[in-house]
């Protein structure tokens, strides 16, 4: 427990001195996203889970590093945690529910609206006693306010 508040404490005080730039939505999967500049080296995000029952709301929380830059996209990789910030309400059980990985692009292909991007990714998946995991794919929008540094 000691240890996923300083892990969220640290996240927010890097996210809020990063200066939060761009918002995703990933449809498929119901997940709002807030992060930091993607198109820096080292930055970070927060997917909140949307649709979802009160004692199931769950949010991501994790550094990303970008690995590669075009002209027009953004490879990056990274990781995290889940968190059920409703769980111990409802039924007693633990905040941290699992941790995951991700590999992914952002992709900035439309050259009249060059903000709006389109997001790909793989992260896999597992609980957070290591027992049980996925494989799972996400397809998205992004909008990355402020300057774009791809250029």
């Amino acid at each position: 427990m000691k240890n996923t508040i300083a892990f969220l404490g640290l996240f927010l005080a890097f996210t809020q001195l990063s200066n939060a730039q761009s918002i995703s939505y990933y449809p498929f999967n119901s997940q709002l996203a807030v992060s930091s500049n993607p198109t820096n080296i080292a930055w970070a995000e927060v997917r909140m889970q949307m649709n979802s029952a009160t004692s199931a709301i769950t949010s991501e929380l994790g550094p990303m590093l970008t690995v590669y830059k075009t002209k027009d996209a953004v490879f990056y990789t990274g990781g995290g945690v889940n968190i059920g910030w409703m769980s111990n309400v409802f039924n007693q059980s633990s905040l941290l529910k699992g941790y995951y990985g991700s590999l992914g692009v952002r992709a900035y292909p439309f050259s009249s609206v060059p903000h709006l991007g389109l997001n790909f990714e793989f992260t896999p998946y597992t609980d957070s006693k290591v027992q049980t995991g996925l494989l799972r794919a996400w397809l998205g929008v992004n909008y990355h306010f402020g300057k774009n540094k791809l250029k």
